[in-house]
């Protein structure tokens, strides 16, 4: 390797791409991965926001100070990339959810456009800017510009150096005949970066580019699997290796993704497959791998872009996302910046890009879980640009803790084969779905033999739920997009679909990012369709944000005891509900929940069970045993705690009926708001907020409707029409009649207290 070259490249990079960490801020890495569980997006929102905020401090007038002269085409490569300072920050401020038409932004924007760029660094990253605000903006043009002056820009090897090879403008040759010369892979990247950018917003990009860009990329990969600036000589680090697998991501969906026609469980790409391997081996959170402190925010950025492309949570055994978000949280300065406005750019572009929404988990499992290997990297793509709202995938394996899969909401188990699930894997798969996820399933290739693997792992996982075809009037035939031509089978607890099986492959149309012409035959539209059931129209929380609380040690202050009631029905669609409830209640008030049963009706004892809470979704009649019992446990003290789980009005009318013959002298009417339930026992409740479903239907979208039964001075029976079950295991979806989940655990804390004679100040 010239070193007169690579010191130029640094010098450059420090000028243009200053990436140094800020000295004294670098925490041991088995520190950061004990403290892993450690998340607060609250916390990231505000850095986040700090960041930017630092960001714009920095600004004048129309950009940011920039390093080099402006239109020195001749110039040096500071002077040729005079721009690429402002754009990587509007890049990053975009990437993080500022407006285009911001005040600021239009008049850098503007600025943007209107100078010249002789340089690869500036050229890329103006591209992504460009990129950032769609095939609709009125800057497209300057992306189908920037693009094809990278295009023209490539060396004869594939790769990129700080200038073009040739003058820009002359028709593209074949690429192989182009001039070579001294190149880096650090500006290789970012071009590749920028044309992939004009790719995935309709500028055409001719095939035999990217074959000419992974035959560099292929050349340069170490005997170890990474990558380093140049060349084969010398050791791998951590910011080009992902460069450099980053690359290869977008090579491999632009030249390969036709090749998965047809299901073979072979579907690993030798360079990526080695460059994980080095990427699991050497991945760390406080520096560059092989480079310690230097250009530690750009190989940040880097493991973004990787774990991003991948789907992989983990590399190795290791969050990369909440490793190094951890890290970034302890290095962040009080004013918002990260060292400068380089280092805070990519840091701002790590935090607000990682945490994303994630849509879908793709479970990695023994058997062809992988035949379409590009299926969600395509449909999350999609989604973000069709809907604006970016979402990530990820890919996770059998044996992490159930508590790593929430994520995402949604399980996407894909496969030509029988999977071969042991007892703990169904276990898993059965937790997942009732601390509130749903699978997805789906055979690809069409195959049988996975259809009736598939069917007889559900009714494992769910023996007393069956799989039906589900009617052509479910919402997710109609939620959003109008589905006419797809059998979809379904399993339900009655409150919402647990599973959703295709027993025709979806994965082959995402693949091959093939949209139908017919709206109501587009797979994309029928998979779009199943997330916004899934996640009430687009009700994503953050990555890392999970809706099953970690259970934290606490001394009771009191506890409160209560009872499921069992009887001849769906008596338990949602087994984890009071669980989730009870942890709830000890983490923010240190209040224990003794949570028992199902017991049945004639089973009930006041003096053991002086609460007792039933829920249900079809219609049910009580015998007249049950009738009876139920009579004397609230003549005996007893309390009963009724809501209809999803909002059923079938099970909701039982209830009264029910009521009415149980207790014929008590009173039942309205709860008013000035009830204790509402003022007294815990803390005040003023507002609450309802499901999507159901809000067009309420006279007051913010006044409790719960009802009650009035027996001998007191509430003997306490109910809710409206959903409270599916509220308290704090999922979205589509379609329930009742309170949101912040809401749900407010009341029913609130009703519980009420009915345990309690109060949250004892």
């Amino acid at each position: 390797m010239d070193t007169r070259h690579l010191l130029t490249g640094c010098v450059f990079i420090a000028a243009l791409l200053l990436l140094a960490v800020p000295a004294g801020a670098q925490p041991v890495v088995s520190r950061v991965e004990q403290q892993a569980d450690e998340w607060d997006t609250q916390a990231v929102e505000k850095a986040i926001e700090k960041a930017k905020a630092w960001l714009w401090s920095q600004w004048a007038d129309e950009h940011w100070p920039e390093v080099g002269k402006p239109g020195q085409r001749g110039g040096g490569a500071q002077d040729r990339n005079y721009g690429g300072v402002t754009a990587l920050r509007a890049y990053a401020l975009l990437a993080a959810g500022e407006s285009p038409h911001e005040m600021r932004m239009k008049k850098t924007l503007k600025w943007l456009a209107e100078i010249e760029m002789s340089g690869t660094y500036a050229r890329a990253m103006r591209a992504n800017v460009w990129a950032m605000l769609g095939q609709n903006s009125p800057y497209h043009q300057k992306l189908d510009e920037d693009v094809k002056w990278l295009l023209h820009a490539v060396g004869g090897h594939g790769a990129y150096s700080y200038a073009p090879y040739e003058k820009p403008g002359r028709p593209v040759r074949d690429f192989a005949d182009l001039p070579k010369g001294w190149y880096d892979n650090s500006n290789s990247q970012l071009a590749v970066l920028g044309v992939w950018a004009g790719a995935r917003n309709g500028i055409k990009v001719p095939i035999r580019y990217w074959k000419h860009v992974e035959k560099h990329w292929k050349a340069d990969q170490r005997p170890d699997g990474g990558w380093a600036y140049r060349g084969k000589k010398g050791g791998s680090y951590g910011s080009m290796s992902a460069a450099g697998l980053a690359s290869m991501f977008i090579c491999f969906d632009a030249i390969y993704r036709r090749e998965f026609i047809k299901c073979r469980a072979d579907t690993d790409y030798k360079p990526i497959v080695r460059g994980l391997a080095w990427m699991d081996k050497n991945f760390s959170a406080t520096s560059n791998p092989n480079r310690g402190g230097s250009w530690y925010h750009y190989y940040l950025y880097g493991v973004e872009r990787v774990g991003l492309a991948s789907g992989y949570k983990y590399f190795g055994k290791k969050d990369w996302y909440k490793l190094c978000t951890l890290r970034l949280l302890r290095m962040q300065n009080a004013n918002g910046g990260f060292g400068n406005v380089i280092n805070t750019s990519f840091a701002l572009l790590f935090l607000a890009r990682g945490q994303h929404p994630v849509l879908f988990n793709k479970l990695k499992y023994p058997g062809s879980w992988n035949c379409r290997p590009r299926d969600l990297a395509n449909f999350t793509q999609w989604i973000s640009r069709t809907f604006e709202k970016s979402v990530n995938w990820q890919i996770i394996h059998l044996g992490v803790p159930v508590s790593e899969w929430h994520d995402a909401p949604i399980l996407y188990i894909s496969g030509a084969t029988e999977p071969k699930f042991t007892d703990e894997d169904i276990e898993a798969l059965r937790r997942f779905v009732y601390q509130g996820g749903v699978i997805f399933s789906e055979a690809a290739c069409s195959k049988g033999a996975f259809n009736t693997a598939m069917q007889k792992c559900y009714a494992k996982i769910f023996p007393r739920h069956e799989m039906t075809r589900l009617d052509h009037n479910h919402p997710v035939y109609n939620i959003h997009f109008k589905i006419s031509r797809h059998g979809l089978m379904g399993i339900s607890n009655g409150v919402r679909l647990l599973a959703i099986h295709s027993p025709t492959e979806v994965s082959l149309a995402l693949q091959m990012n093939v949209h139908a012409a017919d709206t109501e035959a587009d797979i994309f539209s029928l998979v779009a369709n199943v997330y916004f059931y899934v996640t009430d129209k687009g009700s994503l929380r953050s990555r890392g944000v999970s809706p099953w609380p970690r259970v934290k040690k606490f001394t009771p202050v009191t506890t409160l005891k209560v009872t499921r009631v069992k009887y001849a029905g769906n008596y338990n669609p949602e087994p984890l509900a009071w669980k989730r409830f009870s942890v709830l209640m000890g983490n923010r008030h240190r209040i224990a929940v003794d949570v028992s049963g199902p017991t049945s009706i004639t089973d009930l004892d006041a003096s053991k069970q002086p609460v007792a809470a039933m829920t249900g979704t079809t219609a049910f009649t009580l015998t007249n045993a049950e009738h009876k019992v139920l009579r004397k446990y609230i003549d005996d003290g007893g309390t009963l705690i009724v809501d209809a789980a999803g909002g059923n009005k079938a099970f909701a009318n039982a209830a009264e009926k029910t009521f009415a013959k149980v207790l014929p002298e008590g009173k039942y009417g309205p709860i008013f708001s000035n009830h204790a339930i509402f003022t007294k026992v815990g803390t005040v409740i003023q507002k609450v907020s309802y499901r999507k479903a159901i809000r067009g239907y309420i006279a007051d979208p913010h006044k409790p409707r719960l009802r009650g039964v009035l027996y001998k001075g007191r509430l003997a029976i306490i109910f809710s029409r409206d959903d409270l079950t599916a509220g308290l295991v704090g999922y979205p979806c589509w379609g329930l009649r009742g309170y949101m989940p912040a809401s749900a655990f407010e009341l029913m804390r609130n009703i519980l207290l009420y009915a345990s004679g309690k109060t949250l100040a004892e």
